[in-house]
């Protein structure tokens, strides 16, 4: 009796033990389940922001078109005088939908004189205004000049403080248009943990002959970071391809550029940076 007793006590023994590693199984599955929906909302996150930046693009383009002007439409041409009774040699008439000939007696397959057939040329210059962080902080410096004009330096207290209340309006929109991915070739300087495992990496953009084009800050997370985290980074070239976006930062008191950041300076009581987000470095 004591025997089984003893016996049966062991059994009870064992499956208590048992219970906390089951636990602990279930609970590490459910942490790999939670991990994994996890990146799959930081990955569909980053497909909405490049998605975003390119309806941002093409809004930019559209109001850069409407401020230029659409092409104006010519005039109707005054009728001409009713011509004489067709004779049998006289060409047929021309079909409505193609353009109509200058000549009412000219065969529509004739080209009309004077329309050119070749395409117009694409306006890119949105793209020049990308081709650095140095070419998107002269960009927004243009913006301001051609919405503020004088009031931007003004020393009246009125124009000052009109241009201070609508600065802050004026520079979220400006920010939220100046968003674009982009791929630079860039030197590498120095580099710093953030929070969330991200990486901060501070890098100046150059050219094949070395010449610098403005710093930027590059900002690498998820296996990117990892990659790149505790690398002796000083010196090194890389290609860079992410969004480059602007950090504009409003001061009422700063008036003109301050020492060692005379780069930022976008006008008074404005300056701005440049930061690439969802970036991937490439040695």
């Amino acid at each position: 009796m004591i025997t089984t007793r003893a016996i049966a006590l062991m059994f009870v023994a064992l499956a208590a033990l048992g219970v906390p590693r089951a636990d602990a199984q279930v609970d590490n599955d459910l942490q790999r389940q939670v991990d994994a929906l996890k990146e799959q909302v930081r990955r569909k996150d980053i497909d909405v922001q490049v998605l975003a930046a390119k309806v941002t693009e093409l809004e930019a383009k559209l109001a850069d078109c409407e401020r230029k002007g659409e092409p104006s439409v010519p005039a109707e041409p005054e009728p001409a005088p009713e011509p004489a009774p067709a004779t049998p040699a006289a060409p047929a008439a021309p079909d409505p939908l193609e353009p109509f000939p200058a000549d009412p007696l000219m065969p529509p397959t004739q080209p009309t004189p004077g329309v050119p057939s070749e395409p117009e040329p694409v306006n890119d210059a949105a793209a020049a205004d990308f081709a650095s962080p140095e070419a998107m902080l002269n960009a927004v410096r243009i913006r301001l000049r051609e919405d503020f004009g004088a009031r931007a330096g003004s020393s009246d207290p009125k124009e000052r403080s009109a241009y201070q209340r609508e600065l802050k309006p004026w520079t979220a929109a400006t920010a939220r248009s100046m968003r674009r991915e982009v791929t630079w070739s860039v030197r590498l300087v120095e580099a710093m943990s953030a929070r969330s495992g991200r990486v901060l990496i501070q890098a100046v953009v150059v050219d094949d002959a070395g010449h610098e084009f403005g710093p930027c800050t590059i900002e690498l997370t998820g296996a990117a970071a990892k990659s790149w985290r505790g690398v002796a980074i000083a010196g090194r070239r890389a290609t860079l391809r992410g969004l480059a976006t602007l950090e504009l930062t409003i001061d009422l008191d700063q008036q003109e550029a301050r020492p060692f950041r005379n780069d930022r300076f976008i006008g008074p009581c404005l300056e701005g940076r440049v930061i690439v987000t969802q970036a991937v470095l490439g040695t």
